[in-house]
């Protein structure tokens, strides 16, 4: 699915960025999910779990924007890390064979660089957010659950305290982000992230879980929509397991018996 080049160097600069920001630091995507199923994937598999290409912060606003630690982390992320704005996201650009970090002005061909980004996400957007900022976030309301009701679980990883999503906030997510995906890679990486939570993380029953406690019915019907039946294949060649569990296991969490 992804060059291992391009996992490595994602996986590297989490490890930087994750030492640099002030704790606890919350990550959100695909690196949450590995570090949520890495070892049960791992054991069954002989092999460590997908990487992910870029890396997903989450940030409860609150009030006192200029002092957040949103704002921290952005100083932290442009002025030390020296990533630079596109839009709304965070990026370096990387060559491709070599790994490392492509200067201003150096003359590298497109197909050798490799974007990757950082992005930062919230809880909510405040009115006056643009402004204080200058630019807009992506917004997950899902993320209040984990900031105001405590729903993660807490791990150190690089030395450092982490917040991750439980492994139901994290489907959830997922649910959410599959039907909005625009690009092949991303909507197969999000499947293959809901099989391996439902899967592989210890804390998942998946015959008791219901999503509806986290997301609306409708949701959840337009994500089992958005699946196409090649869409299990593709996962399940990225997986090790076989087209018919990870359709099994997509459909029992998807509510379709």
């Amino acid at each position: 699915m992804y060059k291992d080049i391009e996992t490595q160097t994602s996986y590297k600069y989490l490890k930087e960025v994750i030492g640099s920001l002030n704790e606890p630091i919350c990550i959100l995507g695909g690196w949450a999910v590995f570090f949520h199923v890495n070892e049960g994937f791992a054991k069954a598999q002989g092999r460590p779990y997908l990487g992910s290409r870029d890396i997903d912060l989450g940030f409860s606003v609150g009030k006192k924007m200029e002092d957040s630690a949103l704002a921290k982390a952005i100083e932290i992320l442009t002025k030390k890390l020296k990533f630079q704005w596109v839009s709304f996201r965070l990026l370096k650009e990387i060559h491709t064979e070599t790994g490392k970090e492509i200067k201003k002005g150096e003359n590298v061909p497109s197909h050798l660089i490799f974007p990757m980004y950082v992005d930062v996400i919230v809880d909510s957007i405040p009115t006056n957010f643009k402004k204080q900022f200058g630019f807009t976030p992506i917004d997950e309301p899902l993320l209040k659950g984990v900031f105001e009701k405590n729903e993660f679980t807490p791990m150190r990883e690089f030395k450092r305290k982490l917040l991750l999503p439980t492994s139901e906030y994290l489907l959830a997510m997922k649910v959410n982000s599959l039907p909005e995906r625009d690009k092949e890679h991303k909507k197969i990486k999000d499947l293959c992230d809901l099989f391996a939570l439902a899967w592989y993380s210890s804390s998942v029953n998946i015959k008791k879980i219901r999503l509806t406690d986290y997301v609306p019915e409708k949701n959840i019907k337009r994500c089992l929509k958005a699946i196409a039946d090649d869409d299990m294949a593709k996962a399940s060649a990225q997986l090790g397991d076989s087209k018919e569990e990870v359709r099994s296991v997509i459909l029992a969490l998807l509510g379709e018996k």
